[in-house]
């Protein structure tokens, strides 16, 4: 009996140790089980977190940016005149922080650090993200090559204005060096002809252009804007260029020059149109910049310059040398197209035809009788060019080339020109000041365009006191960061973020 009570006893005494060790091993599975989703569930707290706190910190965009120029970028320099790395850190771990108190065993979350911090500037060397950002929905709307029929039709009538030039220059030194024994006869026309009086309508066009661009070129009682802005202090800067030029019409050699300075006014060579993007960004200007025709963006805000248009495509600091530097480009292009309209009317030809003879014969020069005519021709074209540009400033529109409808001044009128019949044109048809001035925009170095339209964005926000020290060189477009977090149990949870707008 006592040999089996002993067999008993070891046998309840195995069972228990047996389940001893089967609870201390389902516990301890139970607990790996706890650590581990425990774990897994401070590793995606704090993914949350590092993703609200960067997501925080872009959601704080730069509102005046986002509200005038349609683009989303968050202000790095936090109100400061450099960009403070420091304080956007501050933010983002103050976020990251406030996002794990909740979580249980992240309480000592206050001790998280922020390492390998890079930040996508919207700027950086490239414009990517600024092309990206201002030619939404705008890519749509162009028309791929609207423009190459334009310049190729400017240059070839320049180069023909060009040519013709010289060839009647050749002439008239052929002229010279066959001329004969006639001078009798010569003078006695001419005081025939000196008995009739002449009007040379290349007096007139003198006496107004030698009072300036702006007097001759824009409409009587226009509204001429005085402002300036010093861009010295932008985060881009880009020198502007002024243009400018003494004619004389009554010189061939004068003429020929002014031509040949004409054949870089439109350039377009390789790497300057390379995108369909940068078309678009021509029509982003035309909506949110102002220009010198009075018209209005959507978006009303101060600007520190009316005419900002002409001050991408110029550059200087007053809107007055703004507007001479596109008035002149305008200008310009106007004249060699009214030029080829002119070689293109046998009617107009002969009336120049008439009048130069009559010049040419008081001079006692007949051989003159040809580049008189055709420096005639550059004077009337240059004047229907000012009408021109008169009538854009006034909100009119204006045929790239024109015909007998749309031409404005007559000879007669040129014979007996005065200052009020520039400002008589009304034209309705062709292109607005503001698409002459999307034609130039499109033909300008890439580059340059960009960086005056940043030295705008930033000079007008600034304007706005809590935004005194806003520079675009400081706008983040994306963040990527890790951060790093004990978790409580001796080990810690590092998660990673990037984000972009």
């Amino acid at each position: 009996m006592t040999e089996k009570r002993k067999i008993s006893g070891l046998q309840s005494g195995q069972v228990t140790v047996f389940g001893a060790l089967l609870f201390m091993v389902v516990f301890s599975l139970l607990a790996a089980q706890y650590q581990s989703a425990l774990y897994y569930m401070q590793k995606a707290s704090a993914e949350r977190a590092a993703r609200l706190s960067v997501e925080s910190f872009l959601a704080g965009y730069n509102r005046p940016l986002r509200d005038y120029y349609q683009i989303l970028a968050a202000d790095g320099g936090r109100g400061q005149r450099h960009f403070y790395a420091q304080g956007i850190e501050e933010e983002l771990l103050s976020v990251f922080q406030r996002n794990l108190q909740a979580v249980p065993g992240m309480e000592s979350g206050r001790s998280a650090q922020l390492e390998d911090s890079a930040y996508t500037l919207f700027i950086d060397g490239e414009w990517d993200f600024f092309l990206r950002e201002i030619t939404l929905n705008r890519k749509g709307k162009l028309a791929e090559g609207i423009w190459d029929g334009i310049v190729d039709l400017w240059k070839g009538a320049n180069s023909r204005t060009s040519d013709e030039l010289k060839e009647k220059q050749e002439a008239q030194k052929q002229a010279e060096a066959g001329k004969t024994e006639t001078g009798k006869n010569e003078e006695t026309e001419g005081k025939t002809e000196n008995e009739v009086q002449i009007f040379d309508p290349r007096d007139f066009l003198a006496e107004i252009w030698n009072q300036g661009i702006l007097a001759a070129a824009c409409p009587e009682g226009y509204d001429l804007s005085e402002k300036t802005c010093p861009m010295t202090d932008v985060s881009f800067p880009e020198a502007g260029s002024r243009m400018d030029r003494v004619i004389d019409f009554k010189d061939d050699s004068s003429i020929l020059g002014l031509l040949e300075s004409w054949k870089g006014i439109l350039d377009n060579g390789p790497g300057i149109r390379e995108t369909v993007s940068d078309a678009a960004v021509c029509l982003y200007i035309r909506d949110v910049f102002a220009d010198a025709a009075q018209r209005t963006p959507a978006i009303e805000h101060e600007r520190v310059l009316d005419y900002e248009t002409e001050y991408i495509l110029a550059g200087n600091e007053s809107d007055r040398e703004n507007l001479k530097t596109v008035l002149w480009k305008l200008i310009a292009f106007r004249c060699v197209m009214n030029m080829a309209h002119l070689a293109m009317s046998p009617d107009k030809s002969s009336q120049v035809q008439e009048t130069a003879l009559l010049i040419s014969s008081a001079l006692l020069l007949p051989q003159f009788t040809e580049i008189t005519a055709f420096l005639l021709k550059m004077a009337w074209a240059f004047t229907e060019a000012l009408a021109d540009c008169r009538t854009l400033l006034k909100g009119g529109k204006i045929p790239v080339l024109k015909d007998d409808t749309s031409w404005y001044l007559t000879w007669d009128q040129m014979l007996h020109m005065d200052r009020h019949i520039l400002d008589g044109n009304d034209s309705r048809e062709g292109l607005d000041y503001a698409e002459y001035l999307r034609l130039f925009l499109f033909l300008m170095n890439r580059e340059v365009k960009y960086r005056r339209m940043t030295h705008l964005m930033e000079k007008n926000i600034r304007l706005l006191p809590e935004y005194s020290h806003f520079r675009m060189a400081d706008c983040v477009y994306g963040i990527q960061a890790a951060f790093c977090c004990p978790t409580g149990a001796g080990a810690d949870c590092r998660v990673q973020m990037a984000l972009s707008y």
